[in-house]
C-alpha cells in the first residue's frame, strides 16, 4: 500500500491494496509489498511462457533462479501471517502458504523436463491467480486495520470499484447500477471499501447471481451498498465495469473480517449482500 495522508483525495490514481504499500506502523514496508508484487507477476510470465510454443525452454529454464527466489518471497509474506492470532489473517495465511508451496514444486517439475509442458501451463496459471488473490486478501486485512479516512459518497465508490482494486489482472464484470437519490457521504478509506465490495460481488456471483445490480443510497443514519440479482425493473440501468479476482475459499471470511475492522456491517445471504455503514458528516 502506497504512503498517503489523511487529505489525500479519492480522485488519486494511486494502485489498489494489491500492488502498494504504506508507511504506517502496522502495515508492512513499501518495498515488501513491491516485491509481492513482483513474484506474482513473475508466475503470471511463467505460464505465458509456458504456453507459448515459440519460446525455448532453456530459456524457460534460464528464468527457475529468479523465479524461486519469487517464491520464497511469497512464502516469508504468507508464513507469519499462517500463525496470526487472528482468525482471518490466519486463514489466508495457510492458504496462500499453500499455494506457494505448491509453486516451489512446480518449478521443480518445470526443472526436470518439457514433457508435461502443457499441465505445467495449467498449474501455473491457476497458481498465478491464486497468490495474487491471496497477496491481495492480505494486504486489504493489512489496510483495514489502520485505514485513511475521508468522507466519499457511496455512489463514488461503485463508479471507482474497478480501479481502486488495484492492478489489471482478474476478470471484469458488468453490473447494473442504481443510483437514485438519496445519495449518502460516508467516512471511509476508499481503497478499502473498493476493493471489500469487489470481494461481495465475487461471493454473491459464486452462490449464483451472474447478473447483479448495486443499489448505492442513504437511508436514515446509514448508507447502503445493496448487491442482488437483476429484476426485470432494473433493465433501464446503466453498467458499470467493475474488476473481480479469482475467489479463493479465504474471501468470505476475509470480507466479514474487514467489514468489521472498518464499523461496517455485512449481510451475505446467498446471491444478495448488504453493506451498512454509519452515515458520514459530509
Amino acid at each position: 500500500m502506497s504512503s498517503e495522508s489523511n487529505e489525500r483525495k479519492t480522485e488519486s490514481t494511486e494502485p489498489g491494496p494489491a500492488s502498494a504499500a504504506t508507511t504506517r506502523a502496522s502495515a508492512r514496508a513499501p518495498s515488501a509489498w513491491g516485491a509481492v508484487r513482483d513474484a506474482v507477476s513473475s508466475v503470471h510470465n511463467l505460464g505465458a511462457l509456458l504456453r507459448s510454443t515459440s519460446v525455448r525452454y532453456n530459456d524457460i529454464l534460464d528464468l527457475l533462479p529468479e523465479l524461486r527466489t519469487g517464491a520464497g518471497v511469497l512464502c516469508a509474506l504468507f508464513e507469519p501471517a499462517s500463525t496470526a492470532a487472528e482468525a482471518a489473517t490466519r486463514e489466508v495465511g495457510q492458504y496462500g502458504l499453500g499455494r506457494a508451496r505448491e509453486l516451489l514444486a512446480v518449478l521443480d517439475a518445470t526443472a526436470l523436463a518439457d514433457d508435461e509442458r502443457d499441465d505445467l501451463t495449467t498449474q501455473a496459471l491457476r497458481l498465478a491467480g491464486e497468490l495474487e488473490a491471496s497477496s491481495d486478501l492480505l494486504a486489504l486485512l493489512d489496510r483495514a486495520a489502520d485505514p485513511v479516512r475521508s468522507s466519499v459518497s457511496v455512489r463514488l465508490i461503485v463508479r471507482e470499484t474497478g480501479r481502486l482494486w488495484g492492478g489489471g489482472r482478474g476478470g471484469e464484470i458488468t453490473v447494473r447500477f442504481d443510483d437514485s437519490p438519496p445519495d449518502a457521504n460516508i467516512d471511509v478509506d476508499p481503497y478499502v471499501v473498493g476493493p471489500l465490495l469487489s470481494l461481495v460481488l465475487a461471493l454473491t456471483r459464486s452462490a449464483g447471481a451472474e447478473d447483479v445490480v448495486v443499489r448505492a443510497a442513504g437511508h436514515g443514519a446509514e448508507a447502503c451498498l445493496t448487491v442482488e440479482p437483476v429484476g426485470a425493473a432494473d433493465a433501464r440501468l446503466r453498467t458499470v465495469a467493475v474488476r473481480i479476482l479469482p475467489l479463493v475459499p479465504p474471501a468470505e471470511s476475509t470480507a466479514r473480517r474487514v467489514a468489521t475492522q472498518i464499523g461496517a456491517v455485512l449481510e451475505l445471504q446467498g446471491a444478495r449482500a448488504v453493506l451498512r455503514f454509519p452515515r458520514g458528516a459530509g
